[in-house]
């Protein structure tokens, strides 16, 4: 038999291989001591209960093969990014084994080994963290595992590594990343203690994006990727993380943690707008446009503003009066700024409806792109090369988009609105340690403090954060 593919097929697969080959003479932990040590619900209950609770990892009073590689990995689990300490007492193990071997002969062993493992392949399949306590929305529910599938085959496959990595992302830049962490601790062993301390951070770096890497979902479709601490943007051309299958450009992102920062979630880019309105967010009508249109009566007519009765591109427009004034003030008028080279969101705009809205759009201020930390935003994403990316996301169009038509249509003299075909799925995600294809690995700063809020919620050791950072939500509408 040969066996392919992720997750449930290698299970599957393994599972049939290891009915064919049981030895059902081989003695265990006693099936009535192993459901006695049981709680009355959980998976670890219905693990057991699924094979009449006979035993996994004990045969003939000592550990099993896979039982002894099972352990291994629980030690090794540094080598993921985690802590073996938290899935079991290894010093312990090796004192006791291999001189004691019948130690195991005992339902705590069977069924303790049984829970430290489905903490460990719940962590590298989820990650350790919910991330929405980290401030990540990704607002998708991802399936349990099949606990039942999965420890059949880790008790009877020659090698379990197979099982577990069918278990972890399946990307590969995850794989890259989990090497060059090896790499890093090869003279430190599995606790970088006594090392020098940027080392150290850097590990932390490649821990902490390794453990969001666990937070993605599969990719059924080519996705948009943003990586805010990198400033830039991959646009996929295949469900594949590979370099030359992915579009890439600068972007700009928010400039503040957490009034105008970008919030990282995930949603459906729906449609293109050409020659966009920027409607201007209430907080910053407010406090930025409210002063100046009061204080300067021509203010309005530089900025190309509009003040608007009504929610539509077609409500009417109103004068300037400082009755009008008062009336934006209290949030009954909203105000724009017109279509234009000038405009703020540049000629086009990237609409994927969100509780944030954010959303992706060009730029005028292009010598921005120059400079290396570029969080200069209110929390949308400006990109630097729009008519690439609108090329890239009309290919599914109802209509034939080519370069020339892109920027016909932004240096025309209409705003319009093109839908996609298929919605495409845009992540924007938080990552601040990135290994490359060549060999090499690229380190971010942490602009909005989050690799110091998921190392608290981690319980690792408190690093130096270049800024403080709380788990706010944005309000208003960004550019």
């Amino acid at each position: 038999m040969v066996c392919y593919g992720h997750i449930t097929t290698l299970l599957w697969c393994l599972f049939e291989l290891s009915v064919r080959g049981m030895n059902a003479s081989q003695q265990g932990v006693p099936a009535d001591e192993i459901r006695g040590r049981l709680e009355q619900s959980g998976p670890t209950r219905e693990i057991y209960a699924q094979r009449n609770f006979e035993a996994l990892w004990v045969r003939a009073g000592s550990p099993t093969p896979q039982a002894l590689q099972l352990i291994k990995r629980l030690c090794s689990a540094e080598s993921y990014g985690l802590r073996s300490v938290e899935y079991l007492d290894c010093a312990r193990f090796e004192q006791l084994y291999p001189q004691q071997p019948d130690f195991a002969a005992t339902p705590e062993f069977e069924v303790g080994l049984t829970g430290a493992a489905i903490r460990f392949l719940n962590d590298i399949h989820f990650g350790r963290v919910d991330p929405h306590r980290a401030g990540f929305d990704f607002g998708t529910q991802r399936a349990a595992l099949p606990f039942g599938r999965i420890f059949t085959a880790l008790a009877s496959a020659p090698d379990i590594g197979p099982v577990i990595s069918s278990l972890e992302p399946p990307y590969e830049h995850y794989r890259l990343l989990k090497e060059t962490l090896a790499r890093y601790r090869a003279n430190t062993g599995t606790q970088p203690v006594n090392i020098d301390p940027q080392r150290e951070l850097q590990i932390r770096k490649i821990e902490l994006t390794l453990e969001r890497w666990r937070w993605l979902p599969e990719f059924t479709t080519p996705p948009i990727i943003v990586n805010i601490p990198q400033f830039r943007l991959f646009a996929f051309q295949s469900t594949r993380d590979l370099k030359s299958e992915i579009l890439q450009m600068d972007v700009i992102v928010g400039k503040a943690f957490p009034r105008s920062h970008t919030p990282v979630f995930a949603a459906d880019l729906k449609y293109v707008v050409f020659r966009p309105y920027w409607d201007i967010p209430y907080s910053i009508a407010r406090k930025e446009m409210l002063p100046e249109l009061r204080r300067k009566s021509d203010f309005w007519q530089k900025q190309r503003l509009e003040l608007v009765a009504g929610p539509g591109d077609a409500s009417p427009v109103v004068p300037f009066t400082p009755e009008n004034l008062d009336l934006l003030q209290a949030g009954k008028l909203r105000l724009r700024q017109q279509p234009g080279s000038d405009n703020a969101l540049g000629l086009i705009k990237f609409m994927l409806p969100n509780e944030y809205n954010v959303y992706l759009h060009s730029t005028p201020a292009q010598q921005l792109f120059a400079r290396s930390r570029r969080a200069f935003s209110h929390g949308c994403i400006r990109v630097s090369d729009p008519v690439m990316l609108a090329s890239h996301v009309l290919m599914n169009a109802a209509d034939t988009w080519t370069p020339e038509t892109i920027t016909a249509a932004m240096n025309g003299t209409e705003t319009f609105r093109v839908n996609l075909k298929t919605p495409i799925r845009v992540m924007i995600v938080y990552a601040t340690a990135l290994a490359q294809e060549d060999g090499s690995v690229v380190f971010f700063d942490d602009i909005y403090g989050h690799d110091r809020k998921l190392s608290e919620l981690m319980g690792l050791p408190a690093m130096k954060a270049t800024q403080s950072a709380m788990n706010q939500r944005p309000r208003a509408q960004r550019r």
